[in-house]
C-alpha cells in the first residue's frame, strides 16, 4: 500500500474581526482592559487544570450541545498580542477510525474522553478595537464562539461588561452596500439545508419555506435565483420594494451576527445603486482573507500556527 507524503500542505483561511467590549456603569475599565481581564481569568483556570468549558446553547429547549472552552491562551505584553485556540467538544455520531493498514471502520471509543475539534486564532490588542486573526475551520469553533465565550467570563464571572460588539472586516463593506443599495435586479443564494436552522431569524423567516422540499429530496445544497428586472435607469415606479427590503434585511442581520455569513455557500446580489449604476455584490468574497498553505506535520501547536500568520497580521494591522 502507498505511503501518504508527509509534506502535504492544506490551504487555510485567516479571517479579520474587531472585537470590543462594552463596559459596565459602575466600571472604570476600557475594552482592551476587560479583554485583558477576560484573559488572564483563562490563563489562571487553565494554570490550575479546571478550565472553563461553556455550553452556548444552554439555554435552548433542544438537548443539542454545542461545548467550547478555551485549551490555549497567552499573552504578549511587549507585541500587545495573544494567542489562544478554542475547542469545541463533538457530539452526536460517534466517529470512525480506518487504520492505516486496512479499508475497515472502528468505532472510536469515547470511554477517555471527547473528541475535539480546535481553532487557533490571535488578537492585537494595539488600537482601541482589538482586532482578531481567525482561522477558518469548518468543524471547528466559528467567531460567533469566541464572541460568546468571552462575552460569558467578561459579565457571568467577571461583572466587568455588559456585552461585546464583533465586526467583520471586508473588502467591500456591507455598509457601503447598504448606503448606495437601491433596487435589487437579481440574486443568487447557495446554502445546505441543515444550516437553515442556524440562521437568523429574518434570513430564516425569507428560506425556511424550502425545509419541506429538502427534507422530501434531500439535496446536497440548494439554490434560490430570483431576476426582477433588466437593468436600466432607476425609475421609482419599477422599484423593486420587496426584494430590495429582502435583501437590506438579509444584510443587517449579517452585520449584527457575522457567523450568518458563513452559513452561505455563495451570496451575489446584482443591483443599481442610487445613481442608476450596476453593482455586484459577493458576500463571500468580499471578507478580507489570508490564505496560507500549512503543513500540519509542521505545524502543531498554537505558537507554530502564530507564526505562520504572525507576518501576514502584521500587514494587516499596518494597514488598518
Amino acid at each position: 500500500m502507498p505511503s501518504t507524503p508527509s509534506n502535504i500542505t492544506h490551504e487555510i483561511r485567516f479571517h479579520y474581526y474587531s472585537l470590543q467590549f462594552k463596559a459596565l456603569k459602575n466600571v472604570n475599565e476600557n475594552s482592551n482592559d476587560i479583554l485583558i481581564r477576560v484573559i488572564t481569568y483563562i490563563t489562571q483556570e487553565l494554570f490550575n487544570k479546571k478550565g472553563y468549558i461553556i455550553d452556548r446553547y444552554r439555554n435552548r429547549a433542544s438537548s443539542e450541545r454545542r461545548e467550547v472552552f478555551i485549551s490555549y491562551a497567552a499573552i504578549n505584553h511587549k507585541e500587545k498580542r495573544i494567542k489562544c485556540s478554542m475547542a469545541l467538544l463533538r457530539s452526536g455520531k460517534e466517529p470512525l477510525l480506518k487504520p492505516a493498514d486496512s479499508f475497515e471502520l472502528i468505532p472510536l471509543s469515547k470511554t477517555s474522553g471527547s473528541i475535539a475539534e480546535q481553532t487557533h486564532f490571535f488578537i492585537d490588542f494595539n488600537r482601541p478595537k482589538a482586532v482578531i486573526c481567525l482561522e477558518y475551520n469548518y468543524n471547528g469553533p466559528r467567531i460567533s464562539d469566541i464572541e460568546f465565550y468571552f462575552r460569558s467570563i467578561a459579565h457571568d464571572r467577571l461583572r466587568l461588561s455588559k456585552a461585546t460588539d464583533i465586526t467583520l472586516y471586508m473588502d467591500d463593506t456591507i455598509d457601503r452596500t447598504l448606503k448606495s443599495l437601491a433596487n435589487v435586479l437579481n440574486f443568487e443564494f447557495k446554502f445546505q439545508p441543515e444550516k437553515v436552522a442556524k440562521m437568523d431569524e429574518k434570513i430564516k423567516g425569507y428560506i425556511s419555506g424550502m425545509s419541506g422540499m429538502a427534507n422530501r429530496i434531500k439535496p446536497r445544497f440548494m439554490k434560490v435565483e430570483a431576476l426582477f428586472q433588466t437593468p436600466g435607469k432607476v425609475k421609482s415606479k419599477e422599484l423593486n420594494k420587496e426584494g430590495t427590503n429582502m435583501i437590506k434585511s438579509i444584510l443587517g442581520a449579517c452585520i449584527k451576527e457575522p457567523h450568518n455569513i458563513e452559513l452561505f455557500e455563495n451570496f451575489e446580489v446584482k443591483y443599481e445603486d442610487k445613481d442608476g449604476e450596476e453593482e455586484v455584490f459577493n458576500l463571500l468574497r468580499s471578507k478580507t482573507v489570508t490564505v496560507k498553505e500549512i503543513d500540519f506535520n509542521k505545524v502543531k501547536k498554537t505558537t507554530d500556527w502564530y507564526e505562520e500568520i504572525k507576518n501576514d497580521f502584521d500587514d494587516f494591522i499596518t494597514s488598518l
